[in-house]
């Protein structure tokens, strides 16, 4: 994953959260909090 994210941002650097990062949907499973969407914008 953190090859995949840094090459990402390395092809996209204007990437970025479309929206607040508090705005963020995450899902408790199983004792970690999953990102069940992600919102960006470049």
């Amino acid at each position: 994953m953190e090859i995949a994210l840094s090459t990402l941002l390395d092809r996209l650097p204007d990437l970025r959260l479309a929206v607040p990062a508090e705005q963020v949907p995450f899902n408790p499973i199983a004792g970690f909090q999953v990102i069940t969407e992600l919102p960006v914008t470049w």
